[in-house]
């Protein structure tokens, strides 16, 4: 990095030179202008850690999943790529899931409204194999940015392998929600 400083400052000291005989030469606004010209050229052209060094600002470059930059005695930056509970800590992939759509009526179910893990049926519950994801299992559905929580309280004899049937309180609901597939995770600790 020493040898980059020299650099940046022989870098400086070119365009200070450069842009006074500019400014003698064709006027202040033409000066401005040119230098809004280099410095947007040199900044995409030259890397962010040989025009702030990491040592003379006391930061540390971190790659994963771009450019960040931490304070270099303070943790590592999390990377939000992989999704994480509210403690923070990561997710564990299960895998990428056909998501449907179940009810309590007679059309979707036996109409008992009692899931196969002996609770009454309600929001935040699904059905699923549980040879896949066991009984109470905290599921965590990711699509796109969007990610819902729920738990493994049902199966179903059309629920085999990587397929979960989410609950809603409606049949029209749970037509328009449709048939999609997403990301599933799990708890870190939870085993399958």
């Amino acid at each position: 990095m020493r040898d980059l400083a020299g650099k940046e400052k022989g870098l400086k000291m070119a365009v200070k030179t450069f842009l006074k005989q500019y400014f003698k030469r064709f006027g202040a606004l033409s000066a401005i202008l040119s230098a809004i010209c280099l410095v947007t050229f040199f900044m995409a052209i030259i890397p962010a850690d040989a025009i702030v060094p990491s040592e003379a600002v006391g930061y540390t470059q971190n790659h994963v999943g771009g450019v960040h930059f931490e304070k270099a005695d303070s943790t590592p930056a999390i990377d939000m790529s992989v999704p994480r509970n509210a403690a923070g800590e990561k997710l564990k992939y299960v895998g990428n899931f056909k998501v449907t759509h179940y009810c309590a009526c007679t059309v979707c179910t036996w109409g008992s409204g009692v899931t196969a893990s002996g609770k009454q049926v309600a929001e935040g519950m699904i059905a699923a194999d549980w040879n896949v994801l066991p009984a109470h299992t905290k599921v965590y559905i990711k699509r796109g940015d969007t990610m819902i929580e729920k738990v493994v309280e049902d199966r179903g004899g059309a629920i085999n392998g990587n397929i979960i049937d989410v609950y809603v309180p409606s049949h029209d609901q749970a037509l328009r929600m449709g048939v999609y597939y997403a990301d599933l995770y799990i708890e870190p600790e939870t085993e399958q």
